[in-house]
């Protein structure tokens, strides 16, 4: 059986934004090199395709995670948001909205010039963005009283 190709309109993890265009965010972001790096995703044209997606008719779909449901998703000071070290592009209550995905692991690099391996540091991604990569967090089940087991 050949495999299946699904265009980007017709993916669950193409989000729109126009009508010819939009972003594909089958993926987490990676660990960047930078401190303060945002995640972002690849744009596509809504006529664009791959092996990759998933048709949003297929009724096992699975859903792309917000960010802010994510367990992936981690805010050192819930309260604060990410306090950026050397970024001003993107306005306060950005970033008091944001958090790192640490959905994936750092790779060694090794920077011959300098003769030093990269530092890795997490992409820093906005509570309501999404990704088809994410796991929602599961509520802890709260505890019985007196349950004698």
């Amino acid at each position: 059986m050949p495999p299946l190709i699904v265009v980007c309109q017709g993916c669950a993890f193409w989000f729109s934004f126009g009508k010819e265009a939009g972003s594909c965010r089958r993926f987490a972001p990676p660990p960047s090199q930078h401190a303060d790096d945002t995640g972002f995703w690849p744009e596509t044209l809504a006529t664009n395709s791959c092996g990759e997606g998933v048709a949003k008719t297929d009724p096992d779909a699975p859903a792309a995670v917000p960010c802010g449901d994510c367990a992936y998703w981690h805010r050192y000071n819930p309260d604060q948001g990410v306090i950026p070290l050397r970024r001003a592009d993107l306005p306060a209550d950005w970033w008091q909205s944001a958090g790192f995905c640490i959905r994936r692991a750092p790779r060694a690099e090794y920077q011959w010039q300098w003769r030093t391996v990269t530092r890795a540091h997490w992409r820093v991604t906005h509570v309501t963005d999404h990704c088809g990569e994410g796991a929602r967090r599961v509520a802890s089940r709260p505890e019985k009283e007196n349950d004698p087991g």
